[in-house]
């Protein structure tokens, strides 16, 4: 296409925007993107204009390279990227917060409703071993009436049942009683919600909704880490919850001690009150959590298909989840009745890949290579640049691909504390929520790492 296409025809820049919107998000376009606009394409720049400094640097910072790819992809050019502050943009920036104002009510009700889910109810969670301390949290916190106490932290492993047990507190309370205020919320969604409140004007309003609120349910807060700011308004939303008595539950991947960079105000907050942790379910549980999905559909399916199922992705309810809907799929697709060797057959990929492990040492050749540093610089301390993005890959890498524990991890590598594990994971999951260009480069090295153990 000829250098001058955006010019020439506006629908080429509609195209741009929906490709942007394609990779990011429809939330993150609109809370970003919405109210910008191309001012012009000359030669090798593209010139846009925004409503203001803090949107120009938010877009500069994290944006610019979905936005050069996504020109680069609809008009064949690779140009660089110039923002100016663009007094029409501002004018459609108050314009679109007036109607906010209008319509608060409406959008406050449809946005905290919108993550909702009926039916993950308290009777519905099946409980074992590995969750009885927090269900029984759950049904405490959810009483009317007097609590043994106001601040419930749950935490554990992904897919273990975090979200269910929030909004199954959710579900119980909404129909218990019409007469109090209880808003779910994860804490990215929160986060999206203040940025937009402060570039907006509608921080007051912002701040009337969620501290006024008799009980607070915040899932995955592990998200606020190493987000100072955010942290500070946070912590300002608890002390003013928890100072008039009010209820506020918490889901997080780790225990607020292992959770990095965060405000020791916020963690001694957030360790305030009970603190229950979810192990991942083991056999018997895993069982029983299966046969309780399997009574949910009309298709009949034999003890050992959930035997098998249950022995084999046990990790966490998601993976047996996935499996147990694999199956019935195929089953229905192929007009097939459900046994073991159906089973066994659909889902034989997926577990005879899980068991070939990948190890640390795999992880760790596919890093030397791909970046060039050798296994003495990975477990050394050497603080340069390439080198430290190398190692924290690895330990990044390490946990998302094996089961090694934080402690197993740091050890491996150049015998670090598991705090240094922890730190590094999270600075690499921080890092590829906001570039793009780094997301997709992680997730070609999982498949280099997984490629090379099938062979």
């Amino acid at each position: 296409m000829h250098r001058s296409a955006i010019n020439n025809n506006v629908n080429t820049w509609e195209d741009v925007l929906g490709e942007i919107e394609s990779k990011i998000g429809m939330r993150m376009y609109n809370l970003w993107f919405k109210n910008i606009r191309l001012l012009s394409f000359n030669n090798e720049t593209v010139t846009i204009g925004v409503p203001n400094l803090f949107i120009q640097r938010k877009i500069s910072n994290s944006f610019e390279p979905c936005i050069r790819d996504s020109i680069k992809n609809v008009t064949k050019v690779n140009p660089s990227i110039k923002f100016e502050i663009d007094n029409s943009t501002i004018q459609k920036e108050n314009s679109n917060k007036d109607s906010l104002d209008t319509n608060e009510e409406r959008t406050s009700h449809q946005d905290t409703m919108f993550t909702n889910n009926k039916n993950l109810t308290l009777e519905d969670f099946i409980v074992g071993n590995c969750n009885r301390l927090a269900y029984a949290s759950a049904l405490e916190i959810s009483k009317p009436g007097y609590v043994a106490f106001n601040t419930l932290f749950i935490h554990g492993s992904i897919g273990v049942g975090k979200t269910h047990l929030l909004q199954g507190v959710w579900n119980r309370l909404k129909k218990e009683s019409t007469n109090i205020s209880v808003v779910y919320k994860p804490a990215e969604n929160w986060t999206n919600e203040f940025v937009y409140s402060l570039r907006s004007g509608g921080l007051e309003s912002f701040r009337k909704k969620y501290r006024g609120v008799d009980i607070f349910l915040v899932d995955d807060v592990h998200f606020l880490s190493n987000k100072k700011g955010v942290q500070e308004e946070f912590l300002h939303t608890f002390n003013t919850l928890h100072s008039l008595s009010k209820r506020v539950v918490f889901a997080s991947d780790a225990h607020p001690r292992l959770m990095v960079q965060l405000k020791e105000s916020l963690a001694s907050r957030f360790m305030s009150g009970m603190i229950a942790k979810i192990e991942q379910p083991g056999y018997d549980t895993s069982l029983q959590i299966l046969r309780s999905k399997a009574a949910k559909v009309r298709k009949k399916i034999p003890e050992n298909v959930l035997e098998f199922i249950s022995e084999k992705f046990n990790k966490n309810i998601r993976s047996m989840e996935s499996a147990l809907t694999t199956v019935l799929a195929y089953s229905n697709i192929n007009k097939s009745k459900i046994d073991l060797s159906l089973a066994s057959n659909t889902l034989s990929e997926l577990y005879v890949n899980k068991e070939k492990s990948i190890t640390l040492q795999d992880i760790e050749k596919v890093i030397i290579n791909y970046y060039h540093v050798s296994r003495s610089d990975i477990h050394s301390r050497n603080k340069s640049k390439n080198i430290v993005l190398s190692r924290q890959l690895c330990m990044y890498l390490s946990k998302s691909l094996t089961d090694s524990s934080y402690q197993e991890v740091g050890k491996y590598f150049g015998n670090k504390r598991h705090t240094t594990a922890i730190f590094a994971t999270n600075k690499i999951k921080n890092k590829m929520e906001s570039d793009i260009e780094f997301k997709s480069q992680v997730e070609d090295l999982t498949r280099k790492i997984k490629n090379t153990v099938s062979l």
